[in-house]
């Protein structure tokens, strides 16, 4: 079995939706304006979570923060290297779910499309 599984592995390093993921990743993690976006948003991010946490009653500096975030955030949907990512990261996820599903199918449990793997009901698959 853990042949298979390294086998499905090496398979999935080889998907054109993992190849195509790695590749966004690697454009948006070497892009000097998408980094220096993503440095200050998860500083304001840390720095919101220390006041939360502390509830030193910076109300208004947590506020401020939160602001920010949110304009940085914003800033990075809009990045075309980031709509890349998402993207191909949303593909995978799916070639993922799929494999998940066929896996869940196979041994009776549930899928993320309702299928228990018990054809009883739909005649469809035949799992």
């Amino acid at each position: 079995m853990l042949e298979l599984a390294r086998e499905l592995g090496l398979a999935l390093a080889n998907s054109a939706e993992f190849i195509t993921m790695k590749r966004a990743q690697a454009n948006f993690e070497s892009n000097e304006a998408t980094s220096a976006l993503m440095q200050e948003l998860n500083e304001k991010r840390d720095r919101l979570i220390r006041i939360l946490a502390e509830d030193s009653g910076e109300d208004l500096e947590a506020v401020s923060l939160t602001n920010d975030i949110e304009r940085l955030e914003e800033q990075l949907r809009e990045n075309p290297l980031y709509a890349e990512l998402a993207a191909a990261q949303a593909a995978f996820s799916t070639v993922l779910t799929a494999i998940n599903d066929e896996i869940n199918a196979c041994i009776g449990g549930e899928t993320s499309t309702g299928c228990a793997g018990d054809c009883g009901s739909c005649g469809g698959c035949k799992h």
